[in-house]
């Protein structure tokens, strides 16, 4: 028993003096989620906080308090900043080079009463400022490519080189790794027209991917198809699943929604060939079976994506999971490890 004992103080005695460690925190609207792994990309602890306002300055802050805290209590209060690097991940364009967010909005939300304060962030130096508050090396990337990463390491990254990942929550974005390698240029993949004679998108443009699909969206959607005042997702899958005379109405926009995403999908396979993608959306929209219309609809229009595609690209597996906030904090701490300490892990 003396010698484990003694075994595991030479081992934290060994990693105080040269381990490097990522803290990743996902940044949502108003809520954190954040991990701190170790460089062999083990979780060592989470945690996650809500916040009341998402001004820039004050997200910052609370992300420096919410990494500082796992830091300290994983690593010690005294362990050196210069061997901890903190990845933030947020839901918006972002220029990873400078740790610059170039567009950070709350969308219209007309399906809540209460709706909460706005806000937005145009150009803002996120990376910078958290490093200049927390002292340690920072990176900041899209939420879809941190999923990305997630999988390239610890998901479909295992058996398959070039695949894609589709990130379904208030709108939509997506991520690609190509031959082992990240592809690290903007996807405004939320942004592709597939349909010439769409709805408008929040964007300004027709036809997005966007104007249909997202929770936002999808509920606008069954809105304005049902008439019925809806009150999230949720409202709007139980009205799809039940026996209202709507019903059918709000199951066809799961079904366009579905078909929206198989068209987006189908110009990634022609441009890349992955082998796999994969799409985190709600479990709502990916549980299907008996009852659940509503992703019954979405699911078997999504999977219809080879009669859009050129017919050498047909051959993709399509990898449905719930979301995970956990899952998108992990890979921007994998991102973190990577760009900040060049600490590149092999997928397992």
């Amino acid at each position: 028993m003396n010698d484990v004992k003694v075994r595991q103080v030479l081992r934290r005695s060994y990693e105080l003096d040269h381990e490097r460690y990522a803290v990743g925190v996902e940044l949502q609207p108003y809520k954190l989620t954040g991990v701190v792994v170790g460089s062999d990309g083990v979780v060592m602890a989470r945690a996650r906080r809500h916040l009341t306002v998402m001004e820039s300055k004050e997200v910052v802050k609370r992300v420096a308090e919410l990494a500082g805290n796992l830091v300290d209590d994983r690593l010690g209060c005294a362990f050196p900043r210069s061997r901890v690097c903190v990845g933030v991940q947020v839901g918006g364009p972002v220029d990873p080079d400078t740790g610059t967010v170039l567009h950070l909005v709350n969308g219209p939300d007309d399906h809540r009463h209460e709706k909460p304060p706005p806000y937005e962030w145009v150009r803002y130096p996120l990376g910078a400022e958290l490093a200049s508050m927390m002292g340690c090396a920072t990176a900041v990337e899209n939420d879809a490519h941190a999923f990305a990463a997630y999988e390239q390491s610890l998901g479909v990254g295992r058996t398959s080189a070039t695949f894609g990942v589709v990130l379904v929550r208030d709108g939509v974005g997506a991520g690609m790794v190509v031959r082992g390698e990240r592809i690290f240029a903007p996807m405004e993949f939320g942004h592709l027209q597939v349909w010439q004679r769409g709805r408008i998108c929040d964007c300004g443009m027709r036809g997005c991917i966007e104007s249909q699909v997202g929770n936002r969206a999808l509920t606008a959607v069954v809105k304005e198809r049902t008439g019925r005042e809806l009150d999230g997702l949720e409202a709007a899958v139980a009205l799809a699943d039940g026996n209202d005379s709507q019903a059918g109405e709000a199951a066809a926009a799961f079904r366009k929604a579905g078909t929206s995403i198989a068209r987006g999908i189908a110009t990634l396979l022609t441009t890349f060939g992955p082998t796999h993608m994969v799409v985190y959306a709600a479990k709502d929209l990916l549980v299907g079976g008996p009852g659940h219309r509503a992703a019954n609809s979405f699911l078997q229009a999504m999977r219809k994506f080879p009669a859009h595609t050129f017919h050498i690209s047909r051959d993709c597996q399509i990898v449905t999971k719930p979301l995970d906030a956990v899952r998108g904090a992990h890979g921007a701490a994998l991102i973190a490890l990577q760009s900040c300490f060049d600490v590149r892990l092999q997928p397992r």
